[in-house]
């Protein structure tokens, strides 16, 4: 059975191995041992590959897509659909699971998985080989035979991931990816009001244990070569024994990597942060979103703008580099207030600073907070929003468009802003990555993690 797997991600600005995909991939080939499956990734794709692709016949398309770049997908689709009316096409990941039934009605796709994937997609090819009745496969969406949308019951989760197979990694190309990217833990306790993370993972926190990490972490090292790691996680450090456990691992095992990932910093200890510098942590990424302590309350971020700085600067003192990442418009938010974060973000120890629009996407609390309190100005659908130039999308009495405008420009002036572009030039992006990780993996060892280190902060220095 032929199976096409697509990433549609051509105007992203990071190229990465879609885990999801990788082991979409590779629980399928355990269940069922007669797949031929390719990949297409359109970030990394030559046109003549992706061509080639769409013009091959597939017995199952499967197609990820967060709303970001949802419409991209949907052209996929078409151009399939255009040449193999018959082929099905199956749309998973984040955005099919938060819009749920809306991801099929008017577009392309003849089955939708929303949640947690792995299981779900075998048992659709087991419905393609006439072996499995489509009713019950939980965590489908599927267009009956008079064109009825029907959605089964959710599925439930898979409590322990260690026992998932690991990404498929053979199935992409290797070579055109500057990072290592590993997915140590799914899921997240908490609820702030953007957020729509539970629609896929829900908000019970799975981790995966160390020695798995390690496991894979050698694995990929061994066989496509050493570049830094990406643990790409939305909350890396929930279990602070966890994080100790596997730092030490890494450190008694001797396996010489640099790494970064996304923290909650309100969590870190300083022993955690010491542990994370010796392994090779170089850099984390921190949702401040605000610097007002009402707002964060608003956002139920379960937080303080105090917290928040005794955490970067434990970071800062362990000697690891820290990204803050803020947020425009959350329920509670103000030009006021917006000046207060962007006084935080110059006066903090913080590294890097980036400013982005709240937007609000469905099955998030700010999708509810806008109809109750706010206004949406632009009539479009959620998966419409980053075609929108500035990204202001609604508005609240105490926070006009022209206020909101007013903190764009703001965070614009102090160079914590650039989402005012359209053309952005993400094959800039890729030269400086792509250098410094051929200059690591010739330069193996510690002296060429230095060099790919050094290489990146002069890169972001100059960008």
């Amino acid at each position: 059975m032929d199976i096409g797997l697509i990433n549609p991600n051509r105007g992203l600005k990071d190229a990465a191995v879609h885990l999801g995909i990788g082991y979409i991939a590779s629980y399928a080939r355990v269940n069922h041992k007669d797949l031929s499956i390719k990949v297409l990734d359109t970030r990394i794709s030559k046109k003549t590959k992706i061509d080639a692709f769409l013009n091959t016949k597939y017995d199952l398309i499967g197609i990820t897509s967060s709303s970001q770049v949802f419409l991209e997908a949907v052209e996929i689709a078409n151009k399939i659909k255009r040449i193999f009316p018959d082929t099905p096409i199956c749309i998973g990941g984040s955005h099919p699971s938060t819009v749920r039934e809306e991801s099929l009605q008017d577009f392309p796709f003849d089955y939708a998985i929303y949640g947690e994937g792995e299981i779900s997609f075998s048992e659709l090819i087991g419905h393609l080989k006439n072996d499995v009745d489509i009713s019950s496969i939980n965590g489908l969406i599927y267009k009956s035979a008079s064109g009825l949308i029907i959605r089964n019951p959710s599925r439930e989760i898979i409590k322990d991931i260690d026992s998932i197979p690991f990404p498929a990694y053979d199935l992409f190309n290797m070579s055109g990816y500057p990072q290592h990217r590993i997915t140590t833990s799914r899921g997240c306790p908490f609820n702030c009001v953007f957020c729509n993370s539970h629609s896929l993972w829900t908000n019970k926190w799975r981790k995966r244990s160390p020695e798995n990490l390690i496991e894979e972490i050698k694995i990929l090292i061994s066989k496509y070569k050493s570049k830094s790691f990406v643990f790409n996680d939305d909350s890396f450090n929930i279990d602070a024994k966890r994080v100790v456990n596997f730092c030490n691992e890494l450190i008694t095992q001797k396996v010489n990597i640099i790494w970064a990932t996304s923290v909650r910093v309100d969590l870190i200890t300083p022993e955690m942060a010491t542990k994370m510098k010796q392994s090779g942590c170089y850099n984390v990424s921190i949702g401040v979103e605000s610097a007002n302590n009402e707002v964060l309350e608003k956002m139920n971020k379960k937080t303080t703008k105090e917290k928040i700085s005794d955490g970067i600067n434990i970071l800062r003192n362990a000697g690891i580099d820290v990204m803050g990442q803020f947020m425009i418009g959350n329920p509670g938010d103000s030009l006021n207030t917006v000046k207060e974060s962007v006084e935080f973000a110059k006066t903090s120890n913080l590294t890097g600073v980036e400013f982005y629009t709240a937007l609000p996407y469905k099955d998030t609390l700010l999708w509810e907070y806008i109809k109750e309190h706010g206004r949406l100005l632009v009539d479009v659908e959620p998966y419409e929003y980053h075609t929108i130039v500035p990204r202001i999308v609604y508005d609240t009495p105490e926070f006009s468009y022209n206020d909101r405008l007013k903190a764009i420009e703001l965070a614009v002036e102090n160079g914590f802003y650039n989402a005012l572009s359209k053309d952005e030039k993400i094959w800039i992006l890729d030269i400086g990555k792509n250098i410094a990780k051929n200059l690591q993996r010739l330069l193996a060892g510690k002296f060429g993690n230095k060099i790919y280190l050094w290489l990146r902060d002069l890169y972001r220095r100059m960008s």
